[in-house]
């Protein structure tokens, strides 16, 4: 199976590489390769190289740029996914579109969890653009698979382990969000899956695809100092005060259950996670 990947110089775009199966022609695309806010572009890569199946990792992910920048946001989350869908159903091709658990307003009760079929409500331009990006893979009629993900990390990029790491060793103390709830998802937990959803084909339509159980970002941030083995003067701290452009969910945790009945299986505990995460860190240096 030829599958062409969008992204793929990003971090999930570096996991999905690594997850790869042995069966499975991985074709990288990035910005350079494939914009695919121009349909001339998506014709022409999808021309060349003839895939099996799509899968959209690229994204505007800078969620208070995108308070700034919103037609920027919306012609890669919202219009660029729509000409990638409309490109794959026309060519009989399956598509995976990655999404994000900001097209929800965070309001669920804990503790509660968000299912697929729950109402949306972004707070922000990004949640926005991410569901308009939704709506035209689903508009586009092709046989489709719309992933909500959330609190990304992973190697090859930035992310929130890397950053509370790094303020841990150079602070005497640190402050972190106590009010915001979701789940932690390593990139190379989620890319297997995604792998399998590619290859099980289950029914078309929108999955949630996170670790399992839910923290504050404040209590991530005490697990990856606690398994990191760093002692770290860690305080709690509201969102209000870090003034940001863009509106955080409060409560964003989704439910895998669909997930689990249509492949039988989802990513294990989000602590399990954080640990080969760490490892993998430890593996990368040792050998740098």
């Amino acid at each position: 199976m030829r599958v062409l990947v969008t992204g793929a110089a990003g971090m999930l775009g570096f996991a999905l590489r690594d997850a790869c199966p042995r069966d499975v022609q991985f074709v990288a695309t990035d910005l350079e390769q494939l914009d695919i806010t121009d349909p001339a572009s998506v014709a022409a890569v999808m021309g060349e190289h003839r895939p099996d199946a799509v899968l959209n990792a690229a994204a505007y992910t800078n969620v208070d740029g995108c308070e700034e920048h919103e037609p920027e946001a919306l012609g890669v989350n919202g219009v660029g996914a729509g000409h990638l869908a409309a490109a794959c159903a026309a060519a009989a091709v399956p598509l995976l579109h990655v999404s994000t658990d900001y097209v929800f307003d965070g309001r669920i009760p804990a503790p509660g969890e968000y299912s697929e079929t729950d109402r949306t409500g972004p707070l922000s331009a990004y949640g926005r653009t991410k569901l308009a990006g939704e709506q035209a893979v689903a508009a586009a009629g092709g046989e489709h698979w719309i992933t909500r993900t959330q609190w990304l990390y992973g190697l090859g990029g930035r992310n929130f382990v890397e950053t509370m790491l790094a303020l841990g060793a150079e602070r005497p103390f640190l402050e972190v969000v106590d009010d915001q709830v979701g789940s932690p998802t390593s990139t190379h937990a989620l890319a297997p899956i995604l792998w399998d959803v590619l290859r099980r084909r289950p029914p078309s339509g929108v999955y949630h695809v996170t670790n399992a159980g839910s923290c504050s970002w404040f209590g991530f941030a005490r697990e990856i100092f606690e398994r990191a083995g760093l002692t770290v003067d860690l305080r709690p701290m509201t969102s209000d005060r870090l003034d940001r452009p863009a509106s955080r969910p409060e409560r964003s945790v989704l439910s895998n259950a669909k997930l689990r009945a249509a492949i039988d299986h989802a990513p294990g505990p989000w602590q399990q996670a954080l640990d080969d995460y760490l490892e993998r860190r430890k593996a990368v240096e040792a050998t740098s």
